[in-house]
């Protein structure tokens, strides 16, 4: 169905111009442009017939036609004129009002929502959008070419004549690409161009070497290759393979041909000698390590190339140490296996640095509450002797009392010495609080009684870290402490004569043993032991009891890891009741016949392992500069100093200024 329009006044303004949109096809129908035509399939078709107009009608024409919203810059001025002599449908005569513009020099920008900006072309570089399957000929479009044989800056030189000359032509050095603003046609026939320039004229040639090592090939190729426009030399790349001794060979076809003779001449054998000789100097590994196992695969080797060959084809290896190095005169064949083989095992190794972390909080608690006492009759008294005397107490009643009561006259002088000596002893023994009370009655009875309380609690937290560095898979150990005297045995004499004791020096502290071994994805093995000792308590002054808390256990951790290795949590509780039978049996008073203590004691251990991966001396500087601000700030703590003693030790021992 076509539905129509009602004739305007713009009609009436393009005849009054000269110009019209004559009908055409089978059916006419009026609309603001004229008469339009419509085909039998239903698609309007108009015939263009403009002359002399000026370009905005031509402009407001096309709006009407394809619906389009057109902004108009402001210099866009003229007049224009158009002849059609076949029917044109919406989109050719839009193809048609582009190709107009460009005439005049102006053109229309793609913008959002349908619209178009009709600007000149000066304009038309900086507004155009990227390059779309869907803008016309005729449009001003932006595409990005990226070459990957050719060179973009070269290219751009060979295409510029090419281009509009209000267009722009960019190229990127760095990612070899070409930035193009122009029509889209001519944007069409760059990149025509740019494909046929941009093709890979280079060959890729590989060459199997006897005699020759790939690398010394490779080396020797790569010294020829040309090092810019118009320098003598070979445009060419050459890339050794070792695992088959073989050079690939990348450039140009005649380069490539001339530096495939030249490596077969060089790839001859020695005709002198069978024997080759080179000093391989090691970097990382040890000679003596590394000797033994090439005697061991050069044989191998040996026997593969010549089954049955006798002992003088079997390679020779010679070790200098001064200078950490390899003296090998094999074949040339065996030779270069044995330089891969050296290749691969010389690597530098990696380190790992172990921090153990070792936790230990105690709480110790006691509480004693007793009453001795004692009673007795002396002279005329017929008072009884009754007295109280328990272990755990640390004042002696009994020794008290006989100190206060009795007189060098009763008993003699030396024994009222030794029992003011041993009441003297018992009172700076003794802990916590003593209430007494003694004396004599007139008639002769001796009495005292002592009520001992002591509340302690004693609180305590070691924390120790030991840390140190291994390399991989070498074991290492630190140990931090001292070394005690054990007596393990005693030996007399007939008649006591030559008496001996034998004395085993065991070291107590904290003991670290570690053998790393780094794993795939930064993983660590470590086999471990970790041990701390001290000292408990000592028996008659020779012998000593000694805590031990040792671990030893292989793990796997991740690097950077804390893991913990183990702990234990100990709680104990003790109760110790001393009385009198019977009497401190009965409800109440029974309190003044014993002497009751109570002892708790609980400990928490948890040993904590950080491994960390030195690969690099980066890695290492910072492990170092981290623990040296540590001690460096604990020394300046200690000694309340702007400047620690070992900042001042390094510079002026070692000659490093640490503060810079």
């Amino acid at each position: 169905m076509v539905s129509k329009r009602n004739k305007v006044l713009h009609g009436a303004a393009l005849a009054m111009l000269g110009g019209f949109i004559a009908p055409m096809g089978q059916q006419a129908i009026a609309d603001e442009l004229g008469e339009t035509s419509v085909r039998a399939d239903g698609t309007s078709v108009h015939v263009m017939n403009l002359k002399d107009v000026d370009i905005s009608v031509l402009i407001d024409d096309v709006s009407a036609i394809t619906g389009h919203t057109f902004v108009v810059h402001p210099s866009v001025r003229g007049r224009v004129s158009v002849s059609s002599q076949t029917p044109l449908t919406n989109r050719e005569v839009f193809q048609v009002f582009l190709s107009t513009l460009r005439v005049h020099g102006f053109t229309a920008i793609p913008s959002r929502g349908g619209v178009y900006k009709i600007v000149p072309e000066q304009s038309a570089s900086a507004e155009a959008g990227l390059a779309r399957p869907s803008v016309g000929g005729d449009q001003f479009e932006t595409a990005v070419i990226r070459l990957r044989n050719f060179d973009a800056t070269e290219a751009a030189k060979m295409i510029k004549p090419i281009t509009n000359p209000q267009g722009q032509l960019t190229a990127s050095g760095e990612s070899n690409t070409l930035i193009v603003v122009d029509y889209a046609a001519n944007i069409s026939r760059v990149r025509k161009v740019v494909a046929q320039i941009d093709e890979d004229q280079s060959e890729t040639l590989t060459i199997a070497l006897t005699n020759m090592s790939a690398t010394e090939m490779a080396n020797t190729v790569n010294s020829m290759k040309s090092t810019g426009r118009g320098s003598a030399g070979f445009k060419v790349t050459a890339t050794a393979v070792e695992s088959n001794n073989s050079l690939i060979v990348k450039g140009d076809i005649k380069d490539v041909a001339e530096v495939h003779e030249i490596v077969r001449n060089l790839d001859v054998a020695n005709r002198e000698d069978d024997a080759s000789l080179k000093v391989l100097s090691l970097k990382h590994s040890e000679a003596k390590d590394i000797a033994p196992i090439l005697e061991m695969m050069g044989q191998r080797l040996a026997e593969q190339a010549r089954p049955g060959a006798n002992a003088s084809s079997v390679p020779k290896i010679a070790i200098y140490e001064p200078t950490n190095s390899l003296v090998v005169s094999a074949s040339p064949m065996v030779l270069r296996q044995l330089e891969r083989v050296v290749e691969e095992l010389d690597q530098r190794r990696s380190q790992v640095l172990v921090e153990a972390i070792i936790v230990e909080l105690s709480d110790n608690a006691a509480r004693e509450l007793g009453l001795e006492f004692v009673l007795s009759g002396s002279g005329s008294s017929a008072t009884p002797f009754a007295a109280t005397n328990f272990t755990r107490s640390t004042t002696n009643v009994l020794s008290l009392a006989g100190a206060l009561a009795l007189d060098s006259d009763t008993v003699g002088e030396e024994t009222v010495s030794s029992l003011r000596s041993a009441a003297i002893s018992s009172l700076l023994g003794s802990a916590g609080g003593l209430l007494g009370i003694g004396g004599q009655s007139s008639d002769g009875t001796i009495f005292g009684a002592i009520i001992n309380a002591v509340d302690s609690d004693i609180t305590s937290n070691v924390l120790s870290t030991p840390h140190l560095l291994t390399m991989d898979n070498e074991k290492a150990s630190i140990t931090v402490g001292q070394e005690v005297p054990i007596t393990t045995g005693e030996a007399l004499g007939t008649n006591n004569s030559n008496p001996f004791r034998t004395v085993e020096r065991k070291p107590l502290g904290v003991t670290l043993e570690v053998e790393p071994q780094i794993g795939e994805g930064d993983s660590i093995k470590l086999n471990l032991r970790q041990e701390v000792s001290s000292i408990f308590d000592s028996i008659d002054g020779t012998d000593f009891i000694t805590n031990n808390r040792e671990i030893n256990t292989t793990i796997l951790a991740d690097d950077g890891e804390i893991v913990v290795l183990g702990g234990l949590i100990q709680e104990e509780e003790t109760l110790n009741i001393s009385k009198v039978p019977l009497l401190g049996d009965i409800p109440g008073v029974g309190r003044l016949f014993s002497s009751e203590g109570t002892t708790k004691k609980r400990t928490n251990l948890m040993v904590f392992l950080k491994p960390t991966i030195v690969r690099d001396a980066e890695t290492m500087q910072r492990a170092t500069d981290q623990k040296y601000r540590y001690i460096r700030q604990e020394q300046m703590s200690a000694s309340r100093s702007e400047r620690a003693g070992l900042d001042v030790f390094m510079k002026e021992v070692l000659g490093v200024d640490t503060e810079e």
